[in-house]
């Protein structure tokens, strides 16, 4: 299979769904420019656990002896502060990394008490204003590696989505919402766009349980 042969198939596919296989009310450039807007909103609106080919590490090891701008990672961290997933801390610049806890800012002042403090055998951190503010005893030159979501990649006639196969029907069924309502069909944009939601409500539901058990974060 050549570059480009996934999403190819699928503005055919999109083609066939508006009703419009030669392409002459809804033209190939609109129907990628759809396609790529609904691969954000899945990518936006799914749990972590579905973003797996988006899932990628900091290049540099970054200085987290004070506290680090997520601006100054590098590539742009999709859903921002959600989009992150872990963060490893190396005490004093020497070592093995550690993996940190994130602390919620709603349960940051019990880190007050001795006992619960950041340390360096129990590295914390928490997310404020875009900046990531590590919690332990050693500060200098301490450093810190950060994982994350990137952003899905564009789609081309010559590229794939990166979005794992799974999530394309969903793709194609917010595509085709966002096609009728350009068109005008509104009902129809409205029974896509209901399916669409309904499935990743269903996908999301799969993990709610597990959410807030055992120590805080972010959910990956």
């Amino acid at each position: 299979m050549a570059a480009g042969d996934i999403t190819n198939s699928m503005i055919a596919e999109l083609g066939l769904r508006l009703e419009d296989a030669a392409a002459t009310i809804f033209t190939t450039v609109l129907k990628m420019v759809m396609l790529n807007k609904a691969q954000i909103q899945v990518a936006q609106s799914v749990h972590n656990c579905y973003l797996a080919e988006l899932e990628t590490i900091s290049v540099a090891t970054l200085d987290f002896s004070t506290t680090y701008a997520l601006s100054g990672i590098g590539n742009t961290i999709f859903r921002g502060a959600e989009g992150i997933l872990k963060v490893a801390i190396q005490i004093g610049g020497s070592g093995s990394f550690i993996w940190a806890t994130e602390e919620d800012l709603e349960q940051l002042k019990k880190t007050e008490n001795t006992y619960l403090a950041g340390s360096d055998a129990n590295p914390l951190y928490y997310i404020f204003a875009n900046s990531i503010y590590p919690l332990t005893t050693t500060t200098a030159l301490t450093k810190g590696k950060v994982f994350y979501l990137k952003a899905p990649t564009t789609m081309t006639t010559d590229v794939d989505p990166i979005l794992n196969k799974a999530l394309h029907p969903l793709i194609l069924m917010l595509a085709e919402a966002l096609c009728w309502g350009v068109d005008g069909k509104l009902d129809r944009k409205q029974a896509a766009l209901d399916i669409a939601m309904a499935e990743i409500e269903i996908l999301n539901a799969r993990y709610t349980a597990a959410e807030n058990i055992g120590t805080s974060g972010r959910d990956t």
